[in-house]
């Protein structure tokens, strides 16, 4: 099957259709007569009501003159796209200043609009009259104003248009008081059928699209003229509406029609082809000829017309039907229809089929080219009715899942929701931060088609939910959170507050929606504005939740998802993001939060559920040995969900410019000592009825390895340590303690997942123009069948290598510490503070206690408006309280430098793919690592900075002061830093 084309290109077509608009009219009339088209007539709320709610900006314009000289004028110095001229025909010299116009003007159309009963002999007399292009007669309803405007443009547009694949209904008919009726009724029919694709299209670019590409419609009065517009768009005609007496070789032939239908129906066999006549006799030929007639004396013509274009234009809902008419259902979306189809006897299938049912629908709604595919589906094509079947579902299956790839896709009246690789708004606003860049991404992904180029693995973003910024402001103003705020709360009153506040309550009702169709669990995710940006990243300040969406009950479930959303607004005012704020120099009220809902990347074990691995990549390596280079990047990996990466856990990390590489340890028992021995997921049962609060962490189940190779979800990550040989087998089948080291992925290829993930840093990098950091899931089907899975969950652009000074470090000045592996660039001065864990009472169980002693110190800092340099043993950050102090951000906000200091017992490697150092470098701080017993590589002189001034002291944390500042530098480019004494 061929690909889809672009669809963004697709929806960036958008102003290429309908480039000729009708928006200046200059109508020619005596003063009565505008006023009846004006006042009596309510010209312009007719026209507005037509036009305004189909989102097209361009509402008509009427000039008004009652003369030819005022007429000239006005063409002088206004842009006129139509002249209307009410001139009675009776008056023949009347038409002298419109044949002065057309000479003047030749390129605007002119067209009579008429009171008077017109004769055969009087059209005959108009159509001698150069100047005029149609005639329309006036019986007082004014719905013929709004189709002699889309009439005047289908015949501007219709041949530019047709090329880009919009559809046409020709009408054939020589009478204008009949034409002047039926266009308006046929015009209502095609604008109602577009404000109903309007209401179901993806997203505002799709609404707008599906307007422009609406049907147009083309009007001949001859045989001729009618032959000209089949031959020329015969691959673009709805139908044909023909009158059956009309002029063919000059005179009138009253059979015109029906040899019309029978050269038309050799041409286009399937183009549906109506016959209306006001002689009776007709009806039983066009019996005969097995065509559909209309008696034009019925007192039901205009419904029956309607009648008409619903069943055999694809308008409205697909009907399906026995070959005998008994209906069986109805579809009045995509997704119904599938769904029918699904299960729709064999005889009806074929019926619609081989009709080209399926096609017109489709045609009917733009969708050209999956209407193309479902065209002239037959058993000699494809095989048997189950291949028919087959065939129809993998077209609207391919077709969509293209449709919707990389677009932002707006909620409202969205009605194929269960479509993969969805990104889907809901509210209006900014998507934020994070949002933005899974949705930048998500086109990315699209455009460089990496969704199905890997083999054995499908690259996608699991779907997600955006509620807009504006969602949070109306929260906040509902509720007047404001006033609430301004108490100083605790953070415990907040989330309090915020939970029992109602969110608008459209939001209630779309989440509703999306708990009663998403089955899977759910990641309830900040994207601020402010998040994620180039310069200030907020990362792992605001808080995620886990909705366990397990419940069977949907309103606990609902519950559940309206908390989390309600509990991630909070956390835009808790201490964290109001400290980190600060010190980057702006203001919290700057901020506006947009939610990103995910389906959380995994599978079921059980109760638990957990992808198989997690990840987070990064462009730039900042701690390169040999042979690594800090281009080549880093990549950390972990079993089970990602919070293991993010709180700097033990994790596995590797180069994917050299996979196979194993990390630097001593040995097998080193290595068995070092690997992740633990991993998260979420017990579905246990946490069914949980009612969220704003500890996000009791969601989160830690677990053993062991659990990992019960649920035999290690056939892709695990190895085994052989105690009996000291050696690691990597695979998981041997008996022995079992380790994740992704052997089976790095070193044997099993999945192509290096890869990918150097495609996406290289897309990324390119795209974002700087270095950047990519979060990622794959999950790993139990069944086979199944295809597994590389989810991009995030993306930001990392702040390295873009030193804006050299920092040269030549004085000869006496250092108290020094390193080779920083991070930073610049000189920071005027630090006349030091907190520094205790050597002499440090002791690695008490890390809580220390971090909180640290706490404390940090808040004085604040008070009194000071940085610091902070020194501590092991990971800062880490929410493993045995690998370091696990300090959250806002108990560490003044620190300007960070000191990591490795001791024999305790060196765990740098926590790179953590929020805490992803803050850290994107704030300018400054960082040195000193390890143990490596004095080439860093030292710190403890005897020195013990021997400064105490201001403070608690039970393991000292705070120093001096006149004199604690100068340091750091280079960028040689990762040398040095603080002087």
């Amino acid at each position: 099957m061929k690909k889809f084309g672009d669809m963004k290109a697709r929806f960036s077509g958008i102003h290429d259709l309908m480039k000729n608009r009708v928006t200046e009219i200059l109508l020619i009339s005596t003063e009565y007569d505008a006023y009846v088209l004006e006042e009596d007539g309510r010209l312009i709320e007719q026209i507005y009501h037509h036009f305004s709610d189909l989102s097209i900006p361009f509402i008509p314009r009427i000039h008004w003159v009652d003369n030819g000289e005022d007429a000239c004028e006005e063409l002088k110095t206004s842009t006129i796209h139509l002249i209307i001229t009410m001139s009675r025909i009776s008056d023949m010299s009347s038409f002298d200043f419109e044949t002065t116009i057309h000479k003047a003007y030749p390129n605007i159309p002119i067209v009579m609009l008429s009171y008077d009963r017109l004769t055969p002999e009087m059209i005959a007399r108009i159509r001698g009259i150069s100047c005029i292009d149609r005639v329309f007669h006036w019986s007082g309803d004014n719905k013929v104003l709004v189709a002699i405007i889309k009439y005047i443009e289908d015949k501007q547009n219709v041949e530019a248009d047709s090329k880009l694949g919009v559809q046409a209904i020709l009408l054939v008919d020589d009478s204008p008081a009949y034409y002047s009726q039926i266009l308006p009724t046929i015009y209502t029919e095609i604008l109602t059928q577009t404000r109903c694709l309007v209401l179901h299209a993806m997203n505002l670019n799709h609404g707008l699209l599906r307007v422009r590409l609406r049907p147009k419609i083309l009007l001949a009065e001859t045989y001729e003229e009618a032959m000209v517009i089949i031959s020329k768009y015969r691959y673009n005609l709805l139908g044909v509406i023909s009158d059956v007496r009309f002029p063919k070789d000059g005179v009138l032939n009253a059979q015109a029609g029906f040899e019309l239908s029978q050269v038309v129906r050799t041409m286009i066999p399937d183009l549906p082809f109506l016959l209306q006549s006001e002689e009776a006799e007709n009806e039983e030929k066009a019996r005969e000829l097995q065509l559909k007639f209309l008696n034009k004396n019925s007192h039901n013509l205009l419904h029956n017309l309607r009648t008409y274009i619903m069943e055999n234009y694809g308008f409205g809902a697909f009907v399906f039907k026995y070959p005998d008419g008994k209906v069986i259902d109805e579809a009045n979306d995509i997704t119904s229809l599938e769904r029918i189809i699904r299960d729709l006897p064999e005889e009806s299938l074929y019926y619609h089929a081989t009709k080209n049912h399926f096609s017109r629908w489709f045609r009917a709604r733009a969708e050209v080219e999956v209407a193309d595919k479902l065209r002239f589906v037959d058993i000699g094509q494809v095989g048997n009715v189950s291949d028919i079947r087959s065939y129809i579902l993998k077209v609207l299956n391919d077709y969509f899942k293209k449709y919707q790839s990389g677009l932002v896709l707006d909620f409202e009246g969205l009605s194929k929701k269960d479509m993969e690789n969805a990104f889907i708004k809901l509210g209006t606003g900014s998507l934020g931060g994070k949002a933005r860049g899974v949705a930048f991404m998500n086109v990315m992904i699209a455009k460089a088609l990496l969704a199905d180029k890997y083999e054995d693995m499908k690259v996608k973003v699991p779907r997600s939910f955006v509620i807009g910024s504006d969602v949070f402001e109306k929260f906040i103003e509902e509720n007047k959170l404001y006033s609430f705020l301004s108490t100083n709360p605790t953070e415990a009153a907040i989330a309090q507050k915020f939970t029992e506040s109602p969110l608008p309550a459209a939001t209630q009702e779309n989440l509703r929606v999306l708990t009663q169709h998403i089955k899977c669990p759910l990641a309830v995710r900040s994207s601020s504005i402010l998040e994620d940006s180039r310069v200030l990243p907020f990362a792992g300040i605001y808080n995620t939740y886990v909705v366990p969406n397990s419940h069977e009950d949907y309103e606990v479930r609902f519950k559940q998802l309206a908390d989390a959303v309600k509990l991630v607004y909070a956390s835009v005012f808790y201490a964290a993001p109001v400290q980190y704020a600060k010190n980057a120099d702006i203001r919290i009220e700057e901020e506006k939060m947009a939610v990103l809902i995910q389906e959380l990347v995994g599978e079921s074990y059980g109760d638990l559920y957990y992808p198989a691995i997690s990840g987070v990549a990064q462009s730039y390596n900042f701690y390169p040995y040999y042979p690594l280079k800090p281009e080549n990047g880093t990549v950390s990996l972990a079993l089970g969900l990602g919070k293991a990466i993010v709180e700097g856990e033990r994790v596995y990390r590797f180069s994917p410019a050299y996979p196979k590489i194993n990390p630097l340890v001593s040995g097998p028992r080193e290595y068995l000592k070092k690997s992740q021995n633990a991993f998260y997921a979420v017990n579905l049962n246990d946490s069914a009825d949980i009612t969220l609060r704003a500890d996000e962490d009791y969601i989160y189940k830690k677990l053993p390895i062991s659990q990992a190779h019960k649920d035999q979800s290690l056939e892709y990550t695990g190895s085994t340590y052989s105690a009996e040989n000291d050696c690691i087998y990597d695979n998981v089948y041997q008996p022995g303690p079992k380790l994740v080291t992704f052997a089976p992925i790095l070193k044997y290829n099993r999945l192509p997942l290096t890869q990918i993930i150097k495609d996406l840093m290289r897309l990324g990098k390119q795209s974002f123009g700087t270095d950047v950091e990519i979060e990622f899931a794959v999950n790993i089907p139990k069944d086979p069948s199944k295809p597994k899975e590389f989810n991009f969950l995030q993306i930001r652009p990392m702040v390295v290598g873009k030193e804006a000074f050299q920092v040269t470090m030549d004085e000869p000045l006496e250092s108290w510490c020094f390193s080779r592996r920083t991070i930073g660039n610049g000189i920071y001065q005027n630090i006349h503070d030091i907190i520094f864990v205790d050597p002499e009472t440090f002791n690695l169980q008490n890390s809580v206690q220390i971090a909180s002693e640290i706490s404390e110190l940090n808040k004085r800092l604040f008070t009194e408006g000071r940085r610091c340099i902070l020194i501590g043993f092991g990971r800062m950050g880490t929410a493993d309280k045995w690998l370091g102090i696990p300090l959250t951000w806002e108990q560490m906000s003044q620190a300007l430098v960070i000191v990591e200091v490795d001791l024999k017992d305790l060196r765990p490697e740098p926590s790179l793919g953590s929020h805490f150092f992803h803050n850290l470098t994107a704030t300018h701080m400054g960082y040195f690592h000193i390890q143990y017993d490596n004095e080439t590589e860093g030292l710190l002189d403890w005897d020195w900075l013990c021997s400064q001034p105490v201001l403070q002291q608690t039970q393991y944390v000292k705070l120093v002061r001096r006149e004199e500042p604690f100068n340091t530098k750091i280079d960028g480019r040689s990762f040398k830093g040095i603080i002087y004494k």
